[in-house]
């Protein structure tokens, strides 16, 4: 609606940052590059942040996650705010498969090809806010390797791979569920784990968060510590059980992980398999029954069985069951 917003910015010039839901401004809702372009002539700040998620325009229109507004990506709009000089990130380059942004990131910090989705990269200024919008848009943790075969970029995904390290090389390899590549790996350099960074040790319990299977299992074979923390100083075995991911947890139980370890809502992973079977992203679809039956069955403590325990039925019967025997 350019001529409408024509009339607002003549009548009152400062409408340009009025902010809107969640503190976006009218730069983070434009829909085509002649409203981007009209907003940043007449003062728009390119870089505004929004409140929800602290995150520029450009950071907003890579993807558009709920068809309400836009029917499509935006990124068109991005390339011309890349070209009218927004801050960009090695995240951005690799979603819109720009080798030669990509290839300037590098080049001006080799240590950038290490970014994920996560607050170590994208701290929160505000702790209230739901931090960057990557997390809804890429999904956690996520790396710019993994976000350019997310958009189809294959030439920058082996770009990407050939200015990357070992050690990332190896952890990329487990989360692409890549086996040859992991084999190949750990066939040239058999102790590359044990060099790792506590940066890179965490990529085995954020796999787990991201409920990733196949790279918690070439993760654990590779030699990651079973028991590293990740968010919340959750351990995989936090997470899996979270989730209500039996074959993770099995997968997990294997390498004999500390069963009674808290996190930092201060519970158990059998605590965490009893609170997600009810509140997890995963409850629908979780087999919290096995999950809490593997956890048993290797040790854990089952608490006692009250009414007011928060537990699915399924969970319920399961330490029904297991009272029984033990009675």
């Amino acid at each position: 609606m350019l001529e409408e917003l024509q009339q607002l910015v003549t009548a009152n010039p400062r409408v340009v940052a009025a902010p809107g839901a969640r503190g976006q401004t009218p730069l983070h809702y434009a829909s085509t590059i002649e409203i981007a372009q009209y907003l940043l002539e007449h003062g728009a700040a390119i870089d505004a942040r929004d409140l929800q998620h602290e995150s520029t325009p450009a950071q907003h229109m890579l993807r558009v996650i709920q068809g309400r507004h836009y029917s499509r990506d935006r990124q068109d709009i991005v390339r011309y705010l890349v070209a009218a000089g927004c801050r960009t990130d090695i995240l951005m380059a690799a979603a819109l498969g720009d080798l030669q942004l990509v290839r300037r990131h590098l080049d001006d910090d080799p240590a950038s090809i290490r970014t994920r989705v996560s607050e170590v990269y994208f701290p929160k200024q505000d702790p209230r806010s739901g931090g960057t919008i990557y997390i809804q848009i890429f999904g956690r943790q996520r790396t710019p390797h993994m976000v350019a075969r997310d958009f189809g970029h294959e030439d920058v995904f082996q770009f990407l791979m050939e200015r990357t390290p070992e050690d990332v090389k190896l952890a990329q390899a487990c989360e692409l569920g890549d086996e040859g590549a992991f084999r190949a790996l750990l066939a040239r350099n058999p102790n590359l784990v044990e060099n790792l960074s506590d940066e890179d040790r965490r990529r085995l319990p954020d796999a787990a968060q991201n409920n990733n299977t196949a790279a918690v299992r070439l993760m654990m074979e590779a030699g990651w510590p079973v028991d590293a923390r990740g968010e919340y100083q959750m351990t995989p075995l936090h997470w899996a059980s979270w989730h209500g991911n039996a074959e993770m947890v099995r997968e997990i139980l294997r390498y004999r992980p500390k069963l009674e370890l808290s996190c930092e809502h201060e519970i158990t992973a059998l605590g965490g398999a009893l609170h997600g079977s009810e509140n997890s992203w995963h409850r629908q679809t979780g087999d919290y029954p096995a999950t809490v039956e593997a956890l048993l069955d290797a040790g854990a403590k089952a608490p006692k069985l009250t009414d007011d325990l928060e537990a699915s039925q399924g969970v319920r019967d399961v330490l029904r069951r297991y009272e029984e025997i033990s009675a």
